[in-house]
């Protein structure tokens, strides 16, 4: 089977009016994974198209002994203890440290959709009744289990929203009970809402550090455009790790930087979400950095 794309969220902003019955789940703080079985075999991919599989082992076994059936493609969200930036010590190579990271940093795999069963296309179903069949399917295990879900309104809704932010989680996800499984776009049959006080943006790239830090700052932009530096909020651990991170993701960007920034190297846009007193002329000021993203 050939990674399946997937359906992506629209970020929602503003008022919670909503027309019909929606479903809410929490939105999770890790890394967005398309799960496929064929048989025996079980594949992990990402966004990029990168197969994480033998990264994480506990959850691949997991997977084989609690959802039903040989043949399936699963969507859903990859966390580790403490987020997404624990997560991104989960990358490595090595099988020995691949072992003893799965027992120390385990993943689990929270599921919320099911695209294809048993070879059966399932996109074209509403969302509610592709709940119902992951409901039959997944047995709740020690690193895999379906993302809690109620349905909502218009009417309860906002509570809903200040529900999931007091259990810890950034925001929530909605999606309409009614709607298909449109693989690869992004559609606002499903949209993602977070707390107001952080804005989105693409890391994509560092700039030289004075000192014996790792990096000065991180180079951001948003909607195409060059938005400015992020330099503050970082821990010593926090820039060792991001730089790692960003050394995995080297890529010529062509976003036109400014000629007095001193260019570290340059990534793919990575997404990234920050902090602003406001936007002024286009970029924030003061901005603080708040964590890398992903779905």
């Amino acid at each position: 089977m050939e990674m399946l794309e997937p359906m992506l969220a629209t970020l929602k902003e503003g008022n919670f009016n909503l027309t019909g019955v929606w479903i809410s789940e929490p939105k999770l703080d890790g890394e967005r994974i398309i799960a496929m079985r064929e048989g025996d075999n079980i594949r992990l991919w990402t966004r990029r198209h990168i197969e994480s599989s033998y990264k994480f082992p506990e959850i691949v076994e997991d997977l084989k002994n609690n959802v039903k059936g040989d043949k399936w493609i699963l969507d859903g969200e990859l966390t580790v203890p403490g987020g997404f930036r624990k997560l991104l010590k989960r990358n490595v190579e090595d099988k020995l440290k691949i072992s003893i990271l799965s027992k120390k940093l385990p993943g689990t795999y929270h599921i919320f959709d099911i695209p294809q069963i048993d070879g059966e296309d399932l996109t074209q179903k509403p969302l509610a009744e592709r709940k119902k069949i992951l409901l039959k399917i997944v047995n709740p295990g020690n690193n895999t289990h379906i993302v809690p879900f109620q349905l909502v309104t218009s009417e309860t809704v906002q509570e809903q929203f200040k529900k999931s932010l007091e259990e810890g989680h950034e925001g929530m996800v909605l999606k309409k009970a009614d709607s298909f499984y449109e693989a690869g776009k992004r559609s606002n049959e499903w949209l993602k809402i977070k707390r107001k006080e952080t804005i989105d943006v693409n890391i994509i790239g560092a700039t030289i550090s004075n000192g014996s830090i790792p990096f000065g700052a991180l180079i951001m932009e948003k909607d195409g455009q060059y938005f400015g530096k992020v330099g503050t909020g970082f821990s010593d651990l926090d820039r060792k790790e991001i730089v790692e991170y960003l050394e995995k993701n080297k890529e010529d960007t062509d976003i036109p930087l400014s000629s007095n920034i001193d260019v570290l190297f340059t990534t793919r846009p990575l997404p990234a979400e920050i902090k602003a007193n406001e936007v002024i002329n286009g970029k924030p000021r003061a901005p603080v950095w708040v964590r890398f993203r992903w779905g």
